[in-house]
């Protein structure tokens, strides 16, 4: 199998937030009188995702309102009486106090592909402003295309997006492989556009499933070995 091509998800495979959006989140409520645990924001998650139903692509304007929105919804979703001025709390508590990291594995393997000659992508479920963030932890060179559903208007799993990273490298399904740490979203996805996924099991959660599964991107990197 001839792999020219590795993409990535963002949040959870290559970067993780300190302290969680979930924890900050739960903290805000508190403030505001509110009690909120990260199970029950688990518990709403779908229903907050069908209720907000705001139609993508979003302009970088809309961002805030989207977020805050959001908020409120899952407030009420947990029959609490929020209202958009609760949302806008949460939104600007967490933006304040939020902070995203690399993971430690992650400079070495993604200079290593990129010197093998591998052509990088990135596809994540995120908004526009998401490319300041890349930036500002030196990530952003290392892609030659970088595909947000705040901009294509696609959303993991759909295949759509994935296939628009494809479009953007002019490479054909079977050329790429896609890393990511959900199966829903990042295995399914990309097996749905017809991409090897990789579950990038960091926590250890998914023993028993039916794709290729590694624990960290060192692994990952061995595997590519084979690929190439």
């Amino acid at each position: 199998m001839g792999m020219v091509s590795v993409l990535f998800d963002l949040s959870g495979t290559l970067i993780w937030p300190e302290p969680s959006g979930e924890t900050l989140f739960c903290e805000a409520c508190q403030l505001v009188g509110f009690q909120v645990s990260p199970g029950d924001l688990l518990k709403v998650a779908a229903d907050v995702d069908k209720e907000i139903d705001i139609p993508l692509p979003i302009m970088r304007s809309q961002e805030a309102d989207f977020f805050a929105y959001g908020n409120m919804i899952t407030l009420q979703k947990l029959q609490h009486k929020a209202t958009i001025s609760h949302g806008w709390f949460i939104y600007h508590y967490i933006k304040d106090r939020i902070h995203f990291h690399k993971f430690y594995d992650v400079d070495r393997v993604l200079s290593f592909l990129k010197r093998g000659g591998l052509v990088l992508g990135l596809v994540s479920n995120s908004v526009p402003s998401t490319r300041e963030r890349l930036t500002a932890l030196r990530l952003d060179h290392y892609f030659d295309t970088v595909v947000l559903s705040g901009e294509v208007g696609y959303e993991k799993p759909d295949p759509r997006i994935f296939e628009i990273a494809l479009q953007n490298l002019s490479l054909n399904p079977e050329e790429s492989v896609y890393v990511g740490d959900s199966y829903h979203i990042d295995v399914e996805g990309a097996h749905g556009a017809g991409i090897t996924p990789v579950l990038l099991d960091r926590a250890g959660k998914h023993r028993d499933v039916d794709c290729i599964r590694v624990k960290n991107l060192m692994e990952f990197q061995e595997l590519m070995r084979i690929f190439k």
